[in-house]
């Protein structure tokens, strides 16, 4: 080997050596078990420690149920909220009529793609919250075929397609409130 020609190679040597010392090490862990992390007391981190995920009517946020009432119970019949979206949404739903007449396709089409997810969780929500939920459910996957139809007619850009496909998912999103 060769001798270092100052004591900045020695050192940047001796500090190389030693940092490659530091990187190899053992394994030490034995198959199957995890690491216990525990921040603040919660030894919780493993689904193999007692006291791990749960699930439900008596888990709440994927944890065993402590003592005392859950305090969201119920919220699932609690769609105000929902309504109040649904109905801003079958407003913009109800309002493609002079778009489809100016044969304006590509908005009326954002128009349908925007409001659908967010229109599709509180039809959800409320399908849910409904008494009658099966009829419910039939009249929402009514609405949304032809929500679909009329997506496909805006897409061919024919005019009197589209024209029949806006007023089914009209009569469809009637029928739709009807159930809920």
């Amino acid at each position: 080997m060769e001798e270092p020609s100052s004591r900045r190679q020695l050192f940047a040597r001796a500090g190389a050596a030693v940092f490659s010392a530091g990187m190899v090490q053992g394994a030490s862990a034995k198959a199957g078990q995890f690491g216990k992390v525990e921040i603040f007391g919660a030894g919780i981190s493993s689904p193999f420690q007692p006291g791990g995920p749960k699930s439900g009517e008596e888990a709440t946020y994927g944890y065993a149920k402590s003592s005392g009432p859950i305090l969201a119970k119920g919220y699932e019949a609690d769609v105000e909220r929902e309504k109040i979206a649904f109905v801003t949404s079958a407003k913009i739903i109800r309002s493609q009529a002079k778009n489809i007449e100016s044969k304006t396709w590509w908005l009326t089409r954002d128009n349908l793609r925007g409001q659908a997810y967010t229109m599709k969780a509180n039809m959800q929500a409320l399908t849910a919250a409904s008494a009658d939920k099966a009829a419910s459910q039939k009249a929402y996957a009514k609405f949304w075929s032809e929500i679909n139809a009329l997506d496909l007619a805006c897409q061919k850009k024919e005019l009197a397609l589209a024209q029949k496909e806006y007023a089914d998912v009209l009569a469809a999103l009637d029928a739709y409130e009807k159930t809920v």
